[in-house]
Parts: structure tokens; C-alpha cells; sequence
């Protein structure tokens, strides 16, 4: 088992996280947000502790106490504020994608037993149009809301009712029992393989994996974090939110994918967590800018040299030769973690070139969530990284490759699967070793290697396995593909033959012919080369026998993994 690599506190609830964080860092900047008038304001440790307290007592003077409380919304401060104040002494807060469509909505709301749901104004359109619909006796709570009407409760209202409260001696939240073991947090998985499952996740869980994560990877105490993906997601929820809670970070939020580099400007932050899409857009930009430079290439081979000359002597040149890519990550840049899915590894070796830390680690919604990564003492750029400290992890049933199925065992795995016992029963073996079902192999030293989905994997007519995602990375790599998918099918024969579904990337295309606009046969052939091109670099078992060309992206999960069935 690793150890931290730095040193931690010891806590096992939320409420313990934040009053610890809250005596530490008082009146410095928890968050920045925005007010009706774009102007951005700071919410100190000690105010935001104060309004998890307020509303929190507010939501057990409603008869909540040990019940389960859906949120849902854009990131922002009332979100995290909601998420805190239910998991530090009302019940059981229920995590919601804001983008699921109302049936999916309806489906969490049943099967959690949810007593009440807080929104923002967005997500409370779709919830009202069929308010018929929703559970009996379901409290509803807005976000923008000001004053209670038509049977909904005011966010703010309710805040101002909790400070009321406790002002005339009201201790009952703040006095509440926590256990940090027990149910604290449940989770709608967005699987791409198939329909979601309920994870059940205790405070203890999250609370050992963010001591795990502060452990591994340096964050500062004054540092910005851009919150980017949807905090519903326990990736971004554990990572960007809890773990900066922790670690004294002033968390701002994102307006919008579409507002990312105005967002970056003005926050300027020094962290950023991400998935692969996001980073490869960013990465693709930067790219493209130093082609049109004159000899941006020959700038970026010198400029790397020197500063990895100049690191080597812990002196940090890299805003000399690489200040304009900073820049178009808002200029203060230091840290980006990619996860949720696998990266181009010539990414993370490029960005670390340019003098922004970048590395990718692994984690899932069962584990709260990571359990395997890398870190600023040691960084693999093609691996996910090492065990985490806390988790024992090990390849089981290897091929000849060495590839096997990726198991852990650590307190943050979760308490299993929400009135589901047979499918806990499946994840856990007789020895208690949680399966992931991702495909991995190990080097020497203990990197992992990700090279698949268990239920991904194509075993030809002549049993050798082919890991689609690995085909997936190499058809990524040429310019004619945008998205793709590999599976296996059926030839004529009846084999079992690696087959592709290829959405073209029509702007590169379109590139290469003088950017007119092209013919169905020019993009067929681009496409075709494509696949040619992967095929002469893999085994023939390997190779793409038949593929076919999608005219639109694929479906998605809201951390932009591509959905395998559809």
C-alpha cells in the first residue's frame, strides 16, 4: 500500500471537514461567485460554514432529519451549500443530473424515497411541466425563488429562517449525531455500458478518499480551482469541491462549456480538473495556433529543452517560452487532472512541456471515486498511475499480455448497491476484492495501464481478445475521425469481426482539399486511409475488418464519455 506523500488531518464526516476548514482558513476565500449584476464577490470559510448551519437547521425544522434530499442544477454556490448542509446532519443527499430527461428524473425521485428536492430555475422548468407526475407530499425547494408560492419554498426564505433559528437558540443541527458511516451520499451512476445502478456511498467513504488524494497531490492553501464538470458527478463533486474545502481553495464556477475561456480569464485559475474532451480542445487550439506561427515548432522543441534543463535545477522558466499557452488557460495555471476516461498520453507529455502539470488518474462513482493516480512526485504519462494510499488494488485472471481485470479494496469503496444485493453481491468476490471490470496490466513498479472494459472486450472466432478502446485511441489519433465507437459483429460467415462506427471529423477533411465543401466519396476515402492507417500499425487479428460512417456525434454522458450502446 502507498503512503501520502504529504501530510493529512483526520476526519470522517463532513462536519468534521468543514469546521476544521472553517478554523483554518476563516476569512479567506471559499468561493467566487457572481451576483445579478456580474459582479464577482468572495464567500469566505467562516460565512459559508455558517449558511451549511443556517440552512441545514432550517431544512430538520421541516421534519427532513434521516431523509433523502435530491439536488439539482448548475454548479454554484447554493448547490455546494445544499450539498454540506444535508450531508452534515439532515440525511441523505441524492446527487441529479440536471440534463436527464424527466422520466430518468422521476425514476431517481422513486427509487431514492426522495422527501424533497432542491433546484435551480433551469432544471425547475422540466420539473414542473409535469408536476402531475412528481411523488406525493414531495417538498420543493428553489434556488431563485424569492418569496414561498404555488407550493414551492424558497432557497433563500428558508437560509434566512435557519439564521432566525439559531439566533433564538436553536441548536438542534448543529447538536445532531454524525455518523460517518453510515448512508450519506446516493448516486445515480451514468454508465456507458448500461442503465445506471444506485451507489451508496457513507460520509466515511469520500472523507478517506479525499485524505487520499491530498495526500498524493500537492494543492495550496490560496489556489483557484475553475469547477467545470457537473458536480453531480462524485468525480468533480470529490475533487474540485470536497477536496478544495479541504485544502483552503477558493472554488469559482463555470457559466457554461461555452464560456470557459472568459471564465478563465476572469477567475484565473491554478487548477483545473477535467475530462479528456475538454483538454483535447484546448490542447488542439494551442496546436493549431503554433502551426500558424513562424517557427512556433522549433520555439516549443527549445523552449522544452531549456525548461526541463532549468527544472532539473528546481528553476521554473516556463512562462519565459510558453507564457501565451498559459495564458489561454487565464495566465496562473499550475495543475490539470484528466480522468473519467483515457487521454492521448502525447497530451499529458506535451502540456507538462509547456510548464503545466498535467497528469491522469482513475477512479469510479463505486470508489468515491479515485482509486489509482498519478502525481507531482511521480508521473507516468501513457499510466493512470499507482494506488492511491488507503488502496490495495491488483490485476486478477491476466492473459498472456499480462492484461486482467483491475480489483481494490480500500474504505472508500462503497457501502454497495442501493436495494440492489445481488448486483453487491456480483461486484465483491468471497475475499471481499471489489471488480472494477476495467482491464488493465502493471510495469514493474507499480503503474497501471488501462486498456479496456471488461464488457468491451471482442474475442474473435479464433479466441484472441481485441480491446476496442485501444483502436479507439489510434483511429482518434487521425485527422478524418472525430468520434468513434469499435465493437465486434458477425461477417457473412458468421465470425467475429472487429467492426467501426466512424463520425468524420469534416473540418480536417475539408482542410486538406482547400477547406471547399466536400463529396461524400472525398470523405468516405479520408475516412477509409483512416483505418488503413490503423490497421498497418496493429497485428491482422487486431485489424478493422468493415467500418461504417455515422453523420452525427454520439451520444454522451454528462462527462462527455461517449455512450458504447447505441
Amino acid at each position: 500500500m502507498n503512503k501520502p506523500y504529504y501530510e493529512v488531518r483526520e476526519f470522517h464526516n463532513f462536519r468534521e471537514l468543514l469546521n476544521q476548514s472553517e478554523k483554518l482558513y476563516g476569512n479567506s476565500p471559499a468561493f467566487k461567485i457572481k451576483n445579478q449584476i456580474g459582479q464577482i464577490l468572495d464567500i469566505s470559510y467562516t460565512r459559508y460554514k455558517a449558511d451549511v448551519e443556517a440552512l441545514g437547521t432550517a431544512l430538520l425544522s421541516l421534519g427532513l432529519g434521516g431523509a433523502r434530499i435530491a439536488v439539482a442544477g448548475m454548479n454554484s454556490y447554493k448547490w455546494c451549500t445544499s450539498y454540506l448542509a444535508i450531508g452534515c446532519g439532515v440525511g441523505v443527499v441524492v446527487p441529479t443530473d440536471k440534463e436527464l430527461p424527466f422520466d430518468d428524473i422521476l425514476s431517481i425521485l422513486s427509487v431514492s424515497e426522495a422527501k424533497a428536492i432542491i433546484f435551480d430555475e433551469k432544471f425547475g422548468e422540466k420539473l414542473l411541466e409535469h408536476r402531475e407526475k412528481l411523488p406525493k407530499n414531495l417538498l420543493l425547494i428553489s434556488m431563485e425563488q424569492q418569496k414561498d408560492a404555488d407550493g414551492i419554498l424558497s432557497y433563500d426564505l428558508l437560509l434566512n429562517k435557519g439564521y432566525h433559528l439559531i439566533g433564538k437558540g436553536n441548536s438542534d443541527y448543529i447538536e445532531r449525531d454524525v455518523e460517518g458511516n453510515k448512508l450519506t451520499v446516493l448516486l445515480f451512476t451514468s454508465g456507458t455500458t448500461g442503465m445506471s445502478k444506485a451507489v451508496m456511498l457513507s460520509a466515511d467513504n469520500i472523507c478517506y478518499d479525499v485524505r487520499a488524494i491530498m495526500g498524493f497531490v500537492k494543492i495550496n492553501q490560496g489556489e483557484r480551482i475553475l469547477s467545470i464538470l457537473p458536480l453531480h458527478h462524485t468525480y468533480e463533486c470529490t475533487v474540485t469541491f470536497l477536496c478544495c474545502i479541504y485544502g483552503g481553495v477558493t472554488i469559482c464556477f463555470c457559466d457554461g462549456l461555452r464560456y470557459i475561456t472568459k471564465n478563465l480569464e476572469e477567475y484565473k485559475p491554478n487548477i483545473l480538473i477535467v475530462v479528456p474532451l475538454v483538454l483535447e480542445k484546448f490542447y488542439k487550439r494551442i496546436m493549431k495556433a503554433v502551426a500558424k506561427e513562424r517557427g512556433g515548432a522549433a520555439k516549443i522543441a527549445l523552449g522544452s529543452a531549456i525548461t526541463k534543463v532549468a527544472g532539473a535545477a528546481k528553476l521554473d522558466v516556463s512562462s519565459l517560452f510558453f507564457g501565451k499557452i498559459k495564458k489561454a488557460f487565464g495566465g496562473s495555471i499550475r495543475l490539470i487532472i484528466s480522468g473519467a476516461a483515457g487521454i492521448d498520453p502525447e497530451i499529458i507529455k506535451n502540456m507538462n512541456r509547456f510548464g503545466i502539470q498535467t497528469f491522469q488518474g482513475y477512479g469510479l462513482t463505486e470508489c468515491a471515486p479515485i482509486v489509482i493516480c498519478n502525481s507531482d512526485k511521480d508521473n507516468k504519462y501513457d499510466s493512470i498511475g499507482k494506488p492511491i494510499p488507503y488502496v490495495e488494488a491488483k490485476i486478477v485472471n491476466p492473459d498472456e499480455n499480462g492484461i486482467g481485470e483491475i480489483c481494490v479494496k480500500g474504505p472508500m469503496v462503497m457501502l454497495g448497491y442501493y436495494k440492489d444485493p445481488e448486483a453487491t453481491r456480483e461486484a465483491f468476490d468471497s475475499d471481499g476484492w471489489y471488480h472494477t471490470g476495467d482491464l488493465a496490466r502493471t510495469d514493474k513498479d507499480g503503474h497501471y495501464y488501462i486498456c479496456g472494459r471488461c464488457k468491451s472486450v471482442i474475442v474473435t472466432t479464433n479466441g484472441k481478445n481485441v480491446y476496442p478502446e485501444e483502436l479507439e485511441s489510434m483511429l482518434l489519433k487521425e485527422n478524418a475521425v472525430k468520434e468513434c465507437i469499435v465493437t465486434g459483429a458477425e461477417d457473412e460467415r458468421g465470425n467475429t469481426i472487429v467492426y467501426a462506427r466512424i463520425f468524420p471529423d469534416l473540418k480536417a477533411i475539408g482542410a486538406t482539399y482547400g477547406n471547399r465543401n466536400i463529396t461524400d466519396k472525398e470523405i468516405s476515402k479520408a475516412v477509409s486511409e483512416a483505418v488503413k492507417s490503423v490497421n498497418s500499425q496493429v497485428v491482422s487479428y487486431k485489424s478493422i475488418k468493415r467500418f461504417e460512417i455515422v453523420d452525427k456525434e454520439f451520444k454522451k454522458t454528462t462527462t462527455s464519455k461517449i455512450k458504447r450502446n447505441q
